[in-house]
């Protein structure tokens, strides 16, 4: 388990999904889903999204970098996507934050 979330943590910028994260630790697609939704009680792409969303957070509070370029830098496919993951993780949209932030 510990070996999958660093490889997250260490690769969220990059393309990253059940099968990549399956491939790096030699083991099924399907095994690594059931097994990391019983440890963890979420699956690895809300856990990617999760991470990725920690990250954007805390782009978004230091840097003067827009929506897209923050999604971009933090691995999202689109302001959409972080957005998503934003009001998932923390109750509010990306850009929302940003204009209480700023």
């Amino acid at each position: 388990m510990q070996y999958i979330t660093q490889y997250v943590n260490n690769h969220y910028q990059e393309e990253l999904n059940l099968t990549v994260i399956a491939n790096q630790c030699n083991i099924s697609k399907e095994y690594l889903a059931r097994f990391f939704k019983k440890e963890m009680e979420l699956t690895v792409e809300t856990y990617i999204n999760n991470v990725r969303a920690e990250h954007a957070y805390h782009e978004l509070k230091h840097s003067k970098n827009n929506l897209t370029q923050i999604a971009i830098n933090n691995g999202f496919s689109s302001i959409r996507m972080m957005n998503r993951a934003f009001n998932k993780l923390y109750g509010e949209s990306a850009s929302k934050i940003k204009k209480q932030i700023h």
